[in-house]
Parts: structure tokens; sequence; C-alpha cells
């Protein structure tokens, strides 16, 4: 299985995918404010999400890898000494890395939107932040769902660029997936992903239960400004 790489396709169509306004508003930069009954907001909104539902294709490929540990640390198939993801991983007897998209027709339709409505543009690259993380939440959910026969829990995620993990990891995690092959998403030198709304991340298979933690709080950048609106 560790040779294997994986690759789900979802529709997008279950109420496992329905939509988290109140993220896509925060990803959007609308904090302080109850946009939910803001009735042009909401038609804005609606009208974006309508033009781009059924052009979002939401791929997932991933690998499952048996981990061990050295002197703390996780022996992963790359070399890292970050202390944040050795904590999110504690305790964990396998590794699960994945690679996560929703295509890039929503790139087009951010672009169009760019020339003639910055409003809209906004909101659709919002709303674009919150499907690739819907994806990745429906993906993680689902994957400890099966496990949980061979007493498995999942650890929070953690991707590349995030805390003291290098965003160079990311050549490894293309590298281990296959990323263009599978779901077509590509990187470039500037360690960009295309299509923009792609996720790369990293998670745990333990066999203890441990209550979850805010994934800000594995983070430790002090200044990030999304943080500080998830505190509020």
């Amino acid at each position: 299985m560790e040779n294997v790489i994986f690759v789900k396709k979802y529709t997008g169509n279950d109420e496992a995918f329905s939509i988290n306004k109140k993220e896509v508003f925060r990803y959007a930069g609308y904090f302080g404010r109850d946009y939910s009954e803001d009735d042009l907001i909401e038609e804005v909104l609606w009208e974006v999400t309508q033009n781009c539902k059924n052009a979002l294709s939401y791929r997932v490929c991933y690998r499952e890898l048996d981990l061990e540990w050295d002197n703390g640390l996780p022996k992963l198939p790359f070399e890292t000494n970050s202390k944040n993801l050795a904590k999110c991983l504690e305790g964990s007897c396998k590794v699960v890395i994945f690679a996560a998209t929703i295509g890039l027709e929503i790139d087009r339709l951010i672009a169009r939107y760019q020339r003639v409505s910055p409003t809209k543009a906004l909101l659709l690259q919002a709303y674009g932040a919150e499907r690739v993380e819907k994806l990745c939440d429906v993906f993680c959910i689902e994957y400890e769902n099966n496990v949980a026969a061979d007493g498995l829990f999942c650890t929070p995620r953690y991707s590349p660029g995030y805390g003291d993990l290098p965003l160079a990891v990311q050549k490894d995690v293309f590298n281990l997936l296959e990323c263009e092959v599978k779901v077509g998403i590509s990187l470039n030198s500037s360690l960009l992903m295309t299509p923009s709304k792609s996720v790369t991340a990293i998670f745990g298979l333990r066999r203890n239960y441990q209550t979850t933690y805010n994934k800000c709080e594995i983070c430790g950048k002090k200044d990030c400004f999304y943080k500080s609106a998830v505190k509020e």
C-alpha cells in the first residue's frame, strides 16, 4: 500500500459539501460584521457560486505510509526538523500525505470577474478557498471513518508553509504523489500551485484518541490576520 498513490473524486453535490458562508466571508476579510442577513452581499455570493458550481472538479490524491520516530521527530520520506509537524503527528503509527484541488475553471472565472467586478472576484476567491478546505475536511473525516474499524484516529492536518514546516517541502510532496499526473496540480519555481485552489497536507493515524485542538495553536505564527479573527 505504501507504494500506491490513490485518487478520489467527489461530485460535491451531497450534504457534506454544503457551503459555510461564515468561512467564505472570513476568507474575504469581512471580519466583525454579520453578513448572513445582508441581502445585497447574499445576492452577490449567490450569483458567483451559481456561475461556477458546476465547474468545480473535486479531486484528491494520497499515499498512506508507516511512520517511525527518531528522537521525537517523525521519519518521513523527506527531511524535516519541524517541531510543529512533530507535535501534530504525535503518537502516530502511520502518516497520510495528500493533495487536493477543485480544478482550474474557478481560476479562469476569477480572472474574468477581476476585469468587471472586484467585489465578485473577491467573493469568488474566498468561495474557492472555502471549497478546497471543505474538500480537505470531507476527505479527512471520510478517512477517519474508514480506519475506525482498525482502532485508528486521525490527527489534525498540517500543510507545508505553516509554522516551521518549510514551503520547500512542496517539492517532496509533489514527487511522492505525482500530483500533476494524478490530479492535474502543477508546481512552479516559486512553489505556487496551479490550480490556485489546491492544498497539500499531512496527517497522522494514531491508536489513542486525543482531543483535537485549534490548528492555529500548532502554527506558532503570532501576527496572522486570520488567527486573530478566529479568536474573535
